[in-house]
């Protein structure tokens, strides 16, 4: 269905956060798939990889695995982590195909997109998007803060039109995803090959920082930009920004955003190490019930104490669900994203295939 907004202006009040969770909604409906049921024990015996090299692309997806090595949960399931930070997904893939890091935390539609999906064995649920979480962007003296979404005209219209240019981090990034599959909500779909989104951050992948997207829609370089939370908030509080469009909305509601990867090699070769890894990674999704704690993780990790307190917060599964990967694939495969013929089943390692 096609989303309505009121127009909008520039005396219009400040988008009001929420808090709200959906935390085990799918529970009564789902199975859960070698997560939390198979990670209540380390396994039948000890961990064949005690020290676990494990790669982060940071960001609020990655605040819970923050916390639990803060809390040295990891330690307590007989787990030595040595974490590195990574700026891109690309980094991070790349460093768990050469066998640099045993576990890779990043963006689904990144991972599942990469020359080596097929290899990739998904062994925990990360972040998922929320309400508010994901927006498309214009700049204040945007006349596109004033125009209906949909419509002939409207918003959606322009973009896939071409009349309006679009900046997201990459053509594999969720605010892409996001973008694509809001689009399709609108009877809009984009056109790719026609250029009308263009990467920002000269096709850099990762995160990309909230200066980057409003230097490009107030210079006019773009009509509008997509940003994830906590650069959301950011680029809104600058005043200089509007948000336009809230994204993780139709068949993005709630759109699964990030996971920890792992060579499907070494998930059969280490089964106890993974199981003990997925059993102190439960934990530590689990503080991401409480915005006290994520709050705490974004502000050490450089989030600003303002925007940490105001910024919108998705969910952060305890388990996995494989209907949330089918999900992923779908909105990649709607967004002609490759998905190099990935199902659930494979990815969890639970394909008998």
């Amino acid at each position: 269905m096609s989303q309505t907004r009121a127009p909008r202006s520039t005396g219009r009040p400040a988008r009001q956060r929420s808090w709200r969770r959906r935390l085990g909604a799918y529970s009564g409906a789902l199975a859960l798939v070698g997560g939390l049921a198979g990670a209540c024990s380390s396994g039948s015996g000890s961990v064949e990889k005690p020290n676990l090299n494990v790669g982060v692309v940071t960001g609020i997806g990655a605040a819970t695995f923050e916390l639990g090595v803060s809390q040295k949960l990891f330690d307590q399931s007989g787990l030595s982590l040595n974490v590195t930070d990574y700026s891109t997904d690309a980094a991070a893939e790349a460093a768990l195909q050469k066998g640099q890091i045993d576990i890779a935390f990043g963006d689904y539609s990144e991972f599942l997109s990469s020359s080596g999906a097929t290899s990739l064995q998904v062994v925990g649920e990360g972040y998922d998007a929320g309400e508010n979480t994901i927006g498309l962007v214009a700049s204040t003296s945007s006349s596109l803060k004033s125009t209906s979404l949909s419509g002939t005209n409207g918003v959606s219209s322009q973009i896939a039109n071409g009349g309006v240019t679009v900046d997201v981090p990459d053509l594999a990034s969720p605010e892409y995803l996001a973008l694509a599959n809001w689009a399709i909500s609108e009877q809009t779909p984009l056109n790719v090959t026609a250029q009308k989104v263009n990467s920002a951050g000269t096709n850099s992948d990762g995160p990309s920082t909230a200066t980057t997207e409003i230097n490009a829609v107030v210079s006019g370089s773009a009509g509008a930009a997509v940003l994830e939370e906590p650069f959301l908030t950011e680029a809104i509080e600058t005043g200089k920004v509007v948000e336009i469009a809230n994204l993780d909305s139709g068949n993005a509601e709630n759109m699964p955003i990030s996971g920890y990867f792992a060579l499907r090699t070494t998930a059969q070769k280490d089964p106890n190490t993974i199981a003990a890894f997925q059993s102190a990674l439960a934990q530590a999704q689990a503080l991401g019930s409480s915005r006290v704690d994520v709050e705490a993780a974004l502000t050490a990790a450089k989030v600003s104490g303002e925007v940490a307190a105001t910024t919108s917060i998705g969910n952060y599964p305890t388990g996995i669900v494989a209907a949330n990967l089918t999900n992923v694939l779908s909105l990649m495969s709607s967004a002609d994203l490759t998905t190099s013929s990935l199902d659930a089943a494979t990815l969890t390692g639970t394909s008998t295939s």
